[in-house]
């Protein structure tokens, strides 16, 4: 798939096919992903968690969603997705990744992913409701994540169930500074 293709055609998904992903698919669509620009030369500032299987998903995804709502309320600014019914934190997909490590090179490495993954057939969602809860020490350890690293990005990933629809974007306001 052309490049300028997929980055006009990728688009969130929140719908997934329950069907397994292959884990030889999640790797090469990790791989593409360590190929975005690290900040140094030769530096790997970024550590990529696969987790798997739908019932395991939706348990943690239910213990996320406690956690915040234990801690913060649905008519604070951000945090209204806490009010809406049957929200689904990880969308029901059949896997999601966590890449820790520094923001700027994370936000870098997932935006590859999700480029790779669309490229492939699968879809993604950035979520970002369960950072809060993953940076809970016993949470990083259970789900292996470094302790010395932060999770910043996570991602849902599958085969798309219904087919996310476009929504024209807007030109972004550019100011060139003469």
């Amino acid at each position: 798939m052309d490049v300028i293709r997929a980055i006009h055609e990728r688009r969130s998904v929140r719908s997934y096919d329950p069907r397994h992903v292959e884990r030889d698919l999640i790797e090469a669509t990790i791989l593409d992903a360590a190929q975005a620009p690290p900040p140094f030369r030769g530096q790997v500032p970024w550590v990529f968690n696969v987790i798997e299987g739908r019932e395991r998903i939706a348990a943690l995804g239910a213990r996320a969603m406690n956690y915040a709502m234990e801690r913060h309320s649905s008519s604070k600014p951000g945090w209204g997705w806490l009010g809406q019914p049957d929200f689904e934190i990880f969308w029901d997909a059949p896997a999601f990744v966590v890449i820790s490590g520094p923001l700027a090179d994370c936000c870098r490495a997932g935006q590859t992913l999700m480029l790779s993954a669309h490229a492939r057939g699968l879809g993604t969602c950035w979520v970002g409701s369960p950072l809060p809860w993953l940076i809970v020490e016993e949470v990083k350890i259970e789900l292996r994540i470094p302790a010395n690293l932060t999770p910043t990005a996570v991602l849902c990933l599958g085969y798309p169930g219904l087919e996310a629809q476009a929504t024209p974007k807007l030109p972004p306001p550019i100011i060139w500074v003469d």
